[in-house]
């Protein structure tokens, strides 16, 4: 008689665990399977359209290494006009891109109460003008008062000093009294006291005249001043332009309130351009201040090309790209105003001869990589090829190609499993 077999819980634990593990390793093998007959069914040869495919032959010769990006014009001189005042605009003579003489209208503000303001400056002025003249008037007439003063005193003094000399002459006759003569000495030293104390007098009131007036000419002044900084503000509701420019930015209406300080319009002096433009951060690595640089205007003519130096790099790379300023040599045509779309080339440096090709997709200076080298007119097989330092359009060439090669510079990534490629 059989006997049922207890299990213990390992046992069946293995049991129950044993099943999914052997289903999940089947499935292992089978796409392990599945993936080797497709590598083993990857041809090593490659048929692709030609169609669309881009070719270029292997030179050798001189190679300018440059860099390019594109940007813009901008202002070198800009000019906000801030108003002077609290004001109210009333009228509107210019627009954004409005080109302005020095001096043409902008717009027009109003603002009544510094019209008052500025008309009781002038009455108080005028006023203060007024008391100017009466005090100099009033204060010549004291120093005209101790001047004849002073002259009364002089008379009295010589007329005293006469008397006591012709008492002198007539003491030494007896024909005066010692008691006359010592009155006429005496006579003497008083005018001579009161002619000194009307000649100090006389210098007081003279200082104190220079005094007053000084002190009203200072306020006069300062009235004067007052009423021509509220004419200067006054006349500030004129807004004109400060110098020949274009205007970049005027977005007030009529009858809108502006205040002191707020910013009425950016005016750009015309001609005073420079490209800013935006270069790979890859292709910057080697711009520096003072190289040559071209601007293309993008006109087509030759007179669209215009010389420039590199004037400016930023310091830190935003976004992947460099910003580099140039300044433009050669004149500005007529067209040319900011915000203008251009493109920049900086010249780096020139190599005399060297083998070279136009740059394939994605490749990259001074690496190594693998390009497709036409065989026949139909076949390509891959070859390493180590590359040099290269432009925006071309790559130098240190090894893995020889003159006269014809290579495929179109993107090939999709064929990177295949050592040959036959077109059709």
């Amino acid at each position: 008689m059989d006997l049922p077999r207890t299990l213990t819980s390992r046992q069946r634990w293995w049991r129950l665990a044993a099943r999914p593990a052997l289903g999940l390793l089947l499935v292992l093998l089978l796409v392990g399977g599945l993936l080797a007959l497709r590598l083993r069914a990857e041809p090593a040869e490659l048929t692709v359209s030609a169609r669309g495919l881009n070719f270029a032959q292997v030179e050798r010769g001189p190679l300018a290494l440059d860099v390019r990006g594109s940007g813009v014009l901008v202002p070198s001189e800009l000019r906000w006009v801030a108003a002077q005042s609290e004001a109210r605009v009333e009228k509107l003579l210019a627009q954004a891109g409005s080109q302005l003489k020095q001096g043409e209208l902008l717009m027009v503000l109003n603002n009544p109460q510094l019209l008052q303001r500025a008309q009781e400056s002038r009455w108080q002025w005028e006023q203060a003008q007024a008391e100017l003249q009466a005090l100099q008037a009033s204060l010549d007439s004291q120093v005209m008062s101790a001047q004849a003063a002073v002259q009364r005193a002089e008379f009295n003094a010589r007329s005293a000093e006469l008397q006591w000399q012709a008492d002198q002459e007539l003491l030494k006759d007896g024909m005066v009294s010692k008691l006359a003569f010592q009155r006429s000495r005496f006579s003497v030293e008083q005018a001579g006291q009161t002619l000194q104390l009307e000649r100090a007098l006389l210098q007081q009131h003279r200082a104190a005249k220079q005094a007053q007036l000084d002190a009203k000419r200072a306020a006069l002044a300062r009235l004067h001043k007052a009423w021509q900084r509220d004419l200067e503000l006054v006349e500030a509701l004129q807004v004109r332009a400060p110098e020949d420019g274009v205007v970049q930015e005027l977005t007030l209406q009529p009858g809108q309130s502006v205040t002191a300080g707020a910013l009425l319009a950016k005016l750009a002096r015309a001609g005073a351009l420079y490209a800013e433009i935006q270069v790979q951060e890859a292709q910057a690595r080697d711009i520096a201040l003072g190289q040559e640089a071209v601007v293309d205007l993008r006109t087509g003519n030759r007179d669209g090309a215009l010389r420039a130096v590199v004037s400016r790099v930023a310091p830190k790379v935003s976004n992947s790209l460099l910003k580099v300023d140039l300044r433009i040599l050669d004149p500005l045509p007529q067209g040319a105003r900011p915000d203008l779309s251009v493109d920049g080339s900086i010249a780096l440096n020139r190599i005399s001869d060297t083998l070279q090709v136009q740059r394939p997709v994605f490749s990259q200076a001074l690496s190594q990589t693998s390009v497709y080298r036409m065989l026949s007119e139909d076949l390509a097989e891959r070859v390493s090829v180590q590359f040099g330092p290269a432009s925006i359009s071309r790559i130098a060439i240190q090894s893995g190609l020889r003159p006269g090669d014809r290579i495929i510079v179109s993107d090939t990534s999709t064929w990177r499993l295949a050592e040959r490629v036959r077109l059709r």
